[in-house]
């Protein structure tokens, strides 16, 4: 046996029978873990669903129907290429919920199921610390999400002529995210002239 074996056996050996109950606990973040992964495989595919219905409708070949369940809401008003790009920021948008389900997979599944020396072996951009990087990454993809979702509705509306200030919520939201990213996760005092 070699000498980290024994000592984390001593180790255990060592905690109350509740303490070793409750570390067990931990193998509960595969179902989040699993769960993740099947959320960022559905995700992939409905990207690429919908990249494939954007080339179709360039190319004409596949036309955009008023009141179809996947239809983008501009129907007949909008040419082939107009509704290709919206389809194709539609893509983008689940393609980066995909990822964003990926991370989250593998920052748990690092965080709560594998020891150091399998998270310090793993490429630079799975890396995940600690909670507060995890949610520091979500947070930021979340504002990035919220843009596109903008960029794609702003679009969608020009085209029906349908803005209403109510839109404005959306930047809001992204503007109120990043600024609360920002202070929860500097690393020194906002302003150093505040007493």
């Amino acid at each position: 046996m070699d000498h980290a074996t024994h000592s984390s056996a001593a180790i255990r050996q060592k905690l109350p029978r509740m303490t070793q109950i409750m570390g067990l606990t931990r193998w509960f973040s595969v179902v989040v873990v699993l769960s993740s992964l099947v959320g960022a495989l559905l995700m992939f595919v409905i990207g690429a669903s919908n990249t494939a219905e954007a080339v179709l409708q360039y190319l004409e070949m596949m036309p955009v129907l008023e009141g179809a369940a996947d239809a983008t809401p501009v129907g007949k008003q909008a040419s082939p290429r107009v509704a290709a790009n919206l389809q194709l920021l539609e893509s983008l948008d689940n393609g980066l919920t995909g990822l964003t389900f990926l991370y989250f997979a593998y920052g748990i599944y690092s965080l709560f199921l594998t020891n150091t020396n399998t998270v310090s072996a793993a490429p630079r951009w799975l890396k995940v610390e600690n909670i507060a990087s995890l949610k520091k990454t979500l947070m930021e993809v979340v504002a990035v999400l919220l843009a596109i979702m903008f960029v794609r509705v702003l679009a969608e509306k020009i085209l029906l002529g349908d803005l209403h200030w109510e839109l404005l919520t959306i930047p809001i939201s992204i503007t109120a995210i990043a600024l609360g990213t920002r202070l929860m996760f500097s690393e020194g005092p906002v302003s150093s002239s505040i007493k």
